[in-house]
């Protein structure tokens, strides 16, 4: 499609419509005392004017302040992650524990290899009723059994797991893992619990679909991925959530959720032989499994992947009434969270969309004024990675010709010395705070295992990211970012084809438009 558009000025900000204008107010002195004037005394009649001027001298003017340079930044000090032990039950479960004595607390993370990768609906929906009851206790007691020691548990799933958590004082643990193993081990499936669940899955769908973001996201990774794809999974529908039983449930727990597929996350004031016959004594007696059905992503070859990279400059626009669009751009690539190129890639999206000092943040929000949140992303996932440009303009042609522009300098030129710095600084600098607790240590763990790195991997982590070199960023960028992206705009679709028009970049591009159920029309 060719088309073209006539320039506008007109660039508020977006859906949130804050107003960036401030007002001034300034103050007057209305009066003067004269001089030698008691304020106690009532006013005087005020002197002739004998015609001599009396003029006061005027004052010096203020020095304007002076603010020192902020100090240097000291030298980094060595950060060590603390170190992580492993052992193994019989039943093949791994434990894994994580010391750290300085307060009483131990956070504890059951993690299952059953995500919604392997189904969207049913994985969610089985962790989600973990906690609904067991067959030896109910909902009800379940949560009064961690609320009276003034903790909580949870369970749920995400894209390669399904997870258990709670935190709890040192003297508490024993329940916590009995409670654990309980939920993971018996939980019910109530037919009851699993109406309510139906029915908040449902009102999710519909939100979903109510929200031009989200509509954006579940059409890039459709168009992204191959079809079938598990991370490119179709919403689903009332009557696919109606036609989930129990038995079903029961079914994919009993597939999937088993200790060889599965490990235990202890991290805090603990130690192994604190816990080695507590650990034994519950999840040491659950079953394990003597095989588990394929992966989904081993079906999918690396081929696959790359027959789904476009050759052809498509923008896709869901047909919305809203006031400004999503827009999402993005590609596939080789950085999947194992790769010995990860880091480079990080530095790539923090130095480009990742915070205020970005690129895209200083010059399209703070400079062109086009959008109020602009980010760009590298996925962590386990087959391949995906690079993503998201934000919502009223302005999508200009955004889409600026944005365009910014990735061929990223791609093609190196970064300034300052902006390097500053990103690699932030990377460096930030990461002890990513590891002052428990909880953050079980959560770095629990990425190590997800996606096989080494037991070091974060103890290497500062010197890897200090090794990242100013060439680095332009080699990287011009190897994983893609010329021709996947283009989706979510918004009212004849206002943003004209907005299309006259950007030169998408000058001969296919349009395919989509209604909020993502279908073509």
């Amino acid at each position: 499609m060719t088309c073209r558009l006539a320039a506008t000025k007109d660039k508020p900000m977006t859906r949130t419509k804050l107003s960036l204008t401030s007002s001034l107010a300034s103050l007057a002195l209305l009066g003067s005392l004269a001089a030698g004037c008691d304020k106690n005394q009532p006013d005087l009649e005020p002197p002739q004017d004998d015609g001599t001027a009396q003029t006061e001298p005027e004052a010096d003017p203020e020095p304007a302040r002076v603010y020192p340079e902020p100090p240097a930044p000291t030298e980094q000090r060595p950060v060590n992650f603390p170190e992580v032990q492993k052992y193994e039950l019989p039943n093949r479960l791994s434990v894994i524990i994580v010391e750290n004595h300085e307060v009483p607390l131990v956070d504890v993370q059951l993690v299952v290899k059953a995500g919604t990768i392997h189904g969207e609906l049913v994985a969610g929906m089985t962790a989600s009723m973990l906690t609904e009851g067991t067959k030896k206790r109910t909902k009800a007691k379940i949560d009064e059994s961690i609320e009276q020691v003034g903790s909580s548990l949870s369970a749920g799933a995400g894209e390669e797991n399904a997870f258990i958590t709670t935190r709890v004082m040192t003297p508490d643990l024993k329940l916590a893992l009995d409670l654990v193993n309980d939920v993971v081990q018996n939980p019910k499936f109530d037919d009851e619990a699993l109406g309510k669940l139906k029915e908040q899955q449902k009102t999710a769908v519909k939100g979903e679909k109510s929200d031009g973001g989200a509509l954006a996201q579940r059409l890039v990774s459709q168009v992204l991925y191959p079809k079938g794809h598990p991370y490119a999974q179709p919403w689903s529908s009332d009557a696919d959530i109606d036609g989930v039983t129990a038995e079903s449930l029961r079914e994919f727990h009993k597939t999937w959720y088993r200790p060889n597929n599965a490990y235990l996350i202890l991290s805090g004031d603990v130690t192994k032989a604190d816990v080695e016959k507590l650990v034994e004594k519950t999840l040491g007696k659950w079953k394990p499994a003597e095989s588990f059905p394929s992966h989904p992503l081993e079906t999918f070859k690396p081929e696959d992947y790359q027959g789904a990279v476009p050759t052809e400059l498509t923008v896709h626009i869901v047909d919305r009434n809203q006031i400004s669009s999503d827009i999402i751009i993005a590609n596939i690539n080789s950085v999947a969270r194992n790769s010995p190129e990860w880091h480079k890639m990080a530095a790539v999206t923090k130095l480009f969309g990742g915070g205020m000092s970005s690129r895209l943040f200083r010059d399209i929000r703070e400079d062109k004024k086009l959008t109020y949140n602009i980010n760009s992303f590298q996925s962590s996932q386990k087959a391949v990675g995906a690079f993503a440009i998201v934000t919502q303009t009223k302005e999508a042609g200009e955004m889409l010709g600026l944005l365009f522009d910014h990735v061929e300098r990223l791609r093609t030129s190196d970064p300034s010395e300052t902006e390097f710095n500053a990103t690699v600084n932030n990377m460096a600098l930030s990461f002890p705070l990513q590891i002052e607790t428990a909880g953050q240590i079980a959560g770095k763990v629990r990425t190590m295992q997800t996606y096989g790195l080494p037991d070091d991997y974060y103890n290497t982590y500062i010197d890897d990211v200090r090794a990242i070199t100013m060439a680095d960023i332009q080699a990287t960028a011009a190897k994983h970012i893609h010329p021709i992206p996947v283009i989706v705009i979510v918004g009212k679709a004849m206002k943003v084809e004209k907005q299309l028009k006259d950007v030169k970049a998408l000058e001969g591009a296919k349009i395919i438009k989509y209604n909020t159920e993502l279908q073509p029309i």
